[in-house]
């Protein structure tokens, strides 16, 4: 069976946002749907941008704060600062429960210069993300940020 990235052409897709708005970019990358499962491995990446005067830390403890409120079940799993792709980060893995069961979320925040974060999520359901973890790591090895570091930038 040939996989569904094989088959399809690459097609990149770009716009220009109107004057003053921000770029909130998405990809988004799923395995291939597997029957009997109810949902497929998928890493999602998103650019967003922090809140007036908000810095990296408040923007990463708003967020975990939007998971815990919104995630039934929210499990903190693990969770920290440190450093992806040369830049500050934190990182936090999780288990919730969706319509598909329970699921793991692995969630990293990589500040990508001034009043910009890039997320990097991961999802799999709880029993199987281990198995997908290679194709996770190499997902953020590849993960390019077009933007140079902020020089003495600390999370914390």
């Amino acid at each position: 069976m040939t996989a569904a990235r094989d088959t399809q052409p690459l097609v990149k897709v770009a716009a220009e946002p109107p004057q003053g708005w921000f770029d909130k970019t998405m990809i988004v990358y799923s395995a291939p749907p597997e029957p009997g499962r109810a949902m497929s491995p998928n890493m999602v990446i998103s650019r967003d941008a922090l809140l007036e005067a908000e810095t990296f830390r408040e923007y990463c403890n708003r967020q975990i704060e939007t998971f815990r409120s919104n995630l039934p079940n929210f499990q903190r799993e693990s969770e920290g600062y440190g450093r992806s792709h040369e830049r500050d980060a934190f990182q936090i893995q999780f288990t919730w429960r969706s319509a598909a069961g329970l699921l793991r979320q692995r969630v990293f925040f990589i500040s990508a210069g001034p009043e910009v974060v890039v997320t990097y999520a991961v999802t799999a359901a709880a029993d199987d993300f281990a198995d997908h973890e290679q194709a996770f790591e190499r997902g953020l090895a590849s993960l390019r940020i077009d933007a140079p570091p902020s020089p003495g930038q600390r999370a914390h």
